[in-house]
């Protein structure tokens, strides 16, 4: 009996001293994979995208359509130039009260001439060709067509128009075409001389319908 007794205790005793001994070093993840003190859960791979509807692709193009435009008419530039802006040019060529009164007087003596295309002298005259010979006798040199001579000078308010100015008109619907020197501006309203294509050189005023319609713009070349 008492054998058994020692027996038991001997047995108790060594696997108590089995437990108390320190765990196995882990080395490496496949030690601890046996050892069951690591887990782990493999990805099989990464999910595949969603790709977007017809519909959704639609509305993207269109957004980037959009954008293209809003893209291409902000780079767009616009000018416009109202009747009634001034713009400055140059030359100008400064000119006595006494000497703008003697160009109208010139300008005056040639009042009859007929109106001949390309005609520069007092048997004859453009428009053009009229203004060219009048400020020639005063030693201002201008271009020889009405719209290279609305490139000269200061282009000024309708409203301030003053004797001596330059008036243009666009007579053939697509650019200035007609030129006159202003003799009078009375409330805005224009008198000017110049070689009219049906009575040749004659007063005209922006009064008349015809010219209130087809004026462009003033210049000033004398200062």
């Amino acid at each position: 009996m008492k054998k058994l007794i020692y027996i038991f205790l001997l047995t108790i005793f060594l696997y108590s001293c089995k437990s108390l001994q320190k765990p196995a070093i882990v080395t490496s993840k496949q030690v601890a994979q046996k050892t069951g003190s690591y887990t782990f859960t493999e990805k099989t791979g990464l999910e595949k995208p969603v790709k977007p509807t017809k519909k959704e692709l639609k509305a993207i193009e269109k957004a980037k359509q959009i954008a293209l435009q809003d893209s291409i008419e902000q780079s767009k530039i616009k000018v416009v130039i109202e009747e009634d802006t001034p713009q400055d040019f140059t030359p100008t060529f400064e000119v006595s009260d006494y000497i703008k009164q003697q160009i109208l007087n010139v300008a005056a003596e040639s009042l009859g001439s007929p109106y001949r295309g390309g005609g520069t002298t007092p048997a004859g005259f453009d428009c053009s060709g009229f203004v060219k010979y009048t400020m020639d006798q005063f030693d201002i040199a201008l271009p020889r067509n009405s719209a290279e001579m609305a490139k000269t000078g200061k282009r000024i308010l309708k409203k301030d128009a003053k004797p001596g100015d330059l008036i243009f008109f666009n007579t053939n619907g697509s650019n200035i075409s007609h030129v006159g020197i202003v003799t009078e501006n009375s409330d805005g309203v224009i008198k000017f001389i110049h070689s009219s294509t049906t009575r040749g050189v004659v007063y005209s005023s922006t009064s008349d319908g015809y010219y209130a319609r087809t004026f462009v713009c003033v210049n000033r070349i004398l200062e």
